[in-house]
This record gives structure tokens, C-alpha cells and sequence, in this order.
């Protein structure tokens, strides 16, 4: 790093992170069941594959804000933050081919997705990955719906917390559109163009879409007794 006045309070952020999400994965064993309520006794590898993504959050964030020497910050941001990124498809591939399928992983998935793409949006647009305007966009598209769903659960009403359709399409979109950014700015090309042109036209309406599809099902879902 240039200067080592962040080092301390990066490694202290770290380790105070980390314990949040252990507590979070010990606290979440009540949770370890398949969806028609049969226990399960392990955490299991998806499981597993998603809180290591949740882990990464505070030091790719710190990757990709802190300043680093030459290019550092971009080769270790495709590197580390890219691989980790990759984990999303990964944990839900092995849960539906081998199991287990519980009802914490289905709990954890979105809420590490949303977690994760806002690191990556920050990150990004603080390495000149992505423009402005198109890391607001993915803060609100993955952040919106966490914030959301406190209010939500107060009005009494129980909708299921899981993807939609639209918001699957738009995080494949998103990382196919972060990681083509990311070649760009490697190259020093122009990355605000390319963002109009591959981003625009894609993730603004499979975002509206996947907001459509909550607020319909917001509103289709029963109120709690």
C-alpha cells in the first residue's frame, strides 16, 4: 500500500467483519433444513461456498479502495474479486445436483448476491471500472430489496425470499457487463462508452422487470395471522 496509516483500521474492519458472518452462519443453524422441514445436520458445501463469499466482502472492498502501487488494485481485483464472484454460480449448482438444499442457503444466497455486487459496484467504480451512474444503478438494484423487506415484513405480509426470474437475468447480465468493463479498463479503453452501450440497454429494464415482479408479489402474498 502507499502509506500504511489504513492498515490497522483495514485489518480491525476485517476481523470484526469476519466475526459477523460467523456468528451469522453459527446463529443460522436453526435454519438447517430442507424446505419441506426435514433436518439437516451439516452446513454443506454450498452453504459453505456462500459464506466465503461473504467473508471476501470487506477485503475486496478494501482491494479495490485502498491505494496500491502500479496496477495492483486492478490484477488483484480480477483475480481474487472476479474468482470470488464466480462462487455465486457455483454454490447453487452443487446444492441442486448433490445437496443440501436448506432453507438457510436459500435464506443466505440472495442476501450474499446483494451484499456482494454492492462491494463489487463500489469497488469498481472506484478502480474507473464502471461509471458512476452505472454503480448507483447496481447499489439499487441489489440493495433496494434488503432494505425493503424489513418495511415489508411490518406490514404483515410474508412473500417468499427468493430470486425472481428477472433479477436472475439481471445478475447474469451484471457480470457479463462487469467483467467485458473490466477488460476495457484494462486496456484503458473507453469505459464510459461501453458502459451506454452494453449496459444501458440491458440491465435498466431487466432491473425494472425484476422490481415489477416483487412488488407483484408483494402484493400476492399472504398476511401473516
Amino acid at each position: 500500500m502507499h502509506g500504511h496509516g489504513t492498515l490497522t483500521p483495514g485489518v480491525i474492519a476485517t476481523a470484526v467483519w469476519w466475526l459477523a458472518v460467523t456468528v451469522g452462519m453459527i446463529g443460522g443453524a436453526a435454519l438447517l433444513r430442507t424446505p419441506d422441514g426435514t433436518p439437516v445436520e451439516r452446513y454443506g458445501i454450498p452453504n459453505g461456498l456462500t459464506a466465503l463469499r461473504g467473508y471476501a466482502c470487506v477485503p475486496v472492498l478494501l482491494i479495490g479502495t485502498l491505494s496500491l502501487p502500479g496496477r495492483l488494485g486492478l490484477a488483484l481485483w480480477g483475480g481474487i474479486g472476479g474468482s470470488v464472484g464466480l462462487l455465486d454460480a457455483v454454490d447453487g449448482f452443487i446444492a441442486r445436483r448433490y445437496g443440501p438444499v436448506t432453507v438457510l442457503g436459500k435464506a443466505m444466497d440472495p442476501f450474499g448476491d446483494a451484499l456482494y455486487f454492492v462491494v463489487g459496484a463500489i469497488g469498481s467504480c472506484a478502480l474507473g471500472i464502471v461509471p458512476l451512474w452505472l454503480a448507483v444503478l447496481i447499489v439499487a438494484r441489489y440493495a433496494g430489496p434488503v432494505v425493503l423487506t424489513p418495511l415489508v415484513l411490518l406490514t404483515g405480509r410474508r412473500p417468499e425470499l427468493v430470486y425472481t426470474v428477472w433479477g436472475r437475468r439481471n445478475t447474469l447480465l451484471t457480470g457479463i457487463v462487469l467483467f467485458a468493463l473490466y477488460w476495457v479498463r484494462l486496456f484503458a479503453g473507453p469505459v464510459d462508452i461501453v458502459a451506454l452501450i452494453i449496459a444501458l440497454p440491458t440491465l435498466v429494464p431487466t432491473a425494472l422487470l425484476h422490481f415489477v415482479a416483487l412488488f407483484r408479489r408483494v402484493a400476492a402474498a399472504p398476511r401473516a395471522r
